[in-house]
């Protein structure tokens, strides 16, 4: 690999011509200023170089450099994914403004030694980082928030053909002027990338104006991305068109803040406030709303001091409180809604219940298209670890599996793995343990304490603690916002209203006392007694609430993206994981 940098200019152009890579080869270039940055992939620098010195666009950046690099082993395969990777990495980075307007427009596809030419990407990270290009080392970029949640992400093939279809789906709905509207339910389970696809669908809606016909090749021309992108672009051209009223809804607060972070960081359109609460829709009425973990959603059931919010917003949107839910808020404010469902994430009574989820679909009175995402996208252990998963918390494995490619181990001693996890987030970030919730909550603040290890350590001192398991103790976490990117989560341990919805490189998951394994039935059971989340528990059978309790616990072990750590407080469990979990 040989990074070569020319001006960006008639004689650099001349002199890239002259290169015996400079036409008929596959190459990675980035062209530059000290302020700005533009990364593309072609299979001839010389006339690709031509096109963008001819560009009045990039003429208005006024760049003054252009690196390209050569490889003997590259092929086009490569360079797409390179492509994409470095618009992630340096949007990340942020040494540069990134200015690829029309990014995210690649799909991910498997071809022969993707793996290896992925593990080759750090030699090319660090080769821009020698030359000046980036400033972070490429394991600090890769756990950012920004990286995980970046709107440059490359889809699936799966992915993208949903995007294309809703962007489709969008398009007639403006050009019909449809006043009914419309709905897109993408169904998919933890993992499977619902986020990341609905900011990428953001960002190619926010940014479809910004496209540059004479930018693009005739092969990015043939994509059905972007002729889908270039109806939306002719359609907000039009005298009738106007600047989209976008809206991401998020109903976990703790993701929420995680992601406007991301869209401030982002800029390039996204903007902060973008990602809102269901309550902030009885403020503004939208051209499409996304809804994440739309099974999260509340209906008016057990909400504690929510209710009279809950209600003074039905009555804004002119809506019954007793037969409403925030679902028909969302229906109310938004001409298309796109809603990102997993029914086994529901976590408790609060949450919309299925069957009436789908009966507010059907009397919704728009037009709805149902999708499903399949393809394991966070976990290393892919479909297999996570089937395997939910078989065994089903009782319905029948022999012990050994899954490739992840580290899947259970731990006699819960301080044990308590602290690999946090050796491990030491040497790689991102490793947070996590605990169904069968201790009280007695350290809780009224004020979420400020972003350090401070409270932690006084209330270490002071021998307050939560959590007790074989004479060690331990705090829950001291706030629900934004847990993961705090100094102190690595100390104490995460609830699901903490971490559902995020990615963690290792995840310990603490099986609680609520929860045994009946060898006589062959079934989990639950102790309600032992079990301190009354807002799950109130007005439901016990049934239900051990649903919701499988369902917590299925969510934990789909966090870790390289593994997940077991630990069971009660023997009888215990000993039923050993049969199927490696110990350690």
């Amino acid at each position: 690999m040989i990074i070569q940098k020319y001006p960006f200019d008639k004689s650099g152009k001349e002199a890239v011509e002259g290169h015996p890579k400079g036409s008929d080869w596959p190459v990675i270039y980035l062209i530059s200023n000290d302020k700005y940055l533009y990364i593309g992939e072609t299979t001839s620098a010389s006339k690709r170089m031509n096109q963008h010195l001819t560009n009045k666009k990039k003429q208005s950046y006024e760049f003054n450099s252009i690196r390209i690099v050569f490889d003997d082993e590259y092929n086009k395969s490569v360079i797409l994914d390179y492509e994409q990777k470095l618009i992630k990495c340096c949007s990340t980075d942020k040494k540069y403004t990134v200015v690829n307007a029309n990014a995210g427009q690649s799909e991910t596809h498997d071809y022969y030694q993707r793996s290896e030419y992925l593990n080759k990407f750090s030699f090319l990270w660090q080769g821009l980082r020698d030359e000046g290009i980036a400033n972070k080392p490429l394991d600090v970029i890769e756990n950012e928030d920004i990286f995980k949640y970046s709107p440059y992400n490359s889809l699936t093939a799966e992915q993208n053909e949903i995007s294309v279809q809703i962007i489709n789906d969008f398009c007639d709905m403006l050009e019909k002027d449809d006043l009914c509207g419309r709905i897109s339910l993408v169904n998919g389970c933890a993992g499977t990338g619902k986020t990341v696809l609905a900011i990428s669908i953001i960002n190619s809606l926010i940014n479809a104006q910004k496209i540059d016909p004479d930018d693009l090749t005739e092969e990015d021309l043939s994509k059905d991305k972007v002729k889908a992108l270039l109806r939306l672009k002719a359609y907000l051209d039009s005298s009738k068109g106007h600047p989209l009223k976008i809206g991401f809804v998020f109903p976990m607060s703790g993701i929420r803040k995680t992601i406007k972070r991301v869209f401030k960081e982002s800029g390039n359109g996204l903007k902060a406030n973008m990602v809102i609460s269901p309550y902030d829709l009885k403020k503004d009425e939208f051209d499409i709303l996304f809804v994440d973990e739309s099974h999260r959603l509340f209906c008016r059931k057990n909400l504690g001091n929510a209710f009279k919010n809950f209600d003074t917003t039905c009555e804004v949107l002119g809506l019954d409180p007793h037969t409403s839910s925030q679902l028909d808020w969302v229906f109310k404010r938004g001409r298309y809604n796109v809603l990102f469902y997993d029914k086994d994430q529901s976590i408790r009574s609060s949450d919309i219940p299925h069957d009436v989820y789908f009966k507010k679909l059907t009397e919704a009175g728009k037009v709805c298209n149902e999708y499903s995402l399949s393809t394991q996208m966070r976990c290393a252990g892919g479909d297999t670890y996570v089937h395997y998963v939910k078989e065994i918390i089903n009782c319905k494995q029948q022999k012990f599996e050994d899954i490739a490619n992840y580290d899947f181990t259970l731990f006699d001693d819960a301080d044990t793995m308590i602290t690999k996890i946090r050796t491990l987030d030491r040497e790689q970030g991102l490793c947070r343990t996590v605990a169904g919730y069968a201790w009280e909550w007695k350290t809780k603040m009224e004020k979420s304490p400020q972003n350090n290890l401070e409270a932690y350590y006084s209330l270490m001192h002071d021998g307050k603690y939560d959590i007790s398991i074989q004479g060690h103790n331990y705090i829950w976490n001291l706030t629900t916002e934004d847990w993961i990117s705090r100094e102190d989560s690595p100390l104490t341990i995460g609830c699901i209203h903490t971490t559902q919805g995020f990615d963690l490189n290792y995840v310990g998951v603490i099986f609680g006392r609520e929860i045994d394994y009946d060898p006589v039935n062959n079934c989990l059971t639950v102790d309600l007694s032992k079990y301190y989340d009354k807002a799950v528990k109130a007005g439901c059978s016990e049934e239900t609430v051990k649903n919701y309790i499988i369902n917590t616990y299925t969510t934990f072990m789909a966090r870790g993206i390289k593994g997940c750590y077991v630990y069971a407080y009660n023997s009888n469990l215990q000993k039923y994981l050993e049969r199927f979990i490696r110990k350690k």
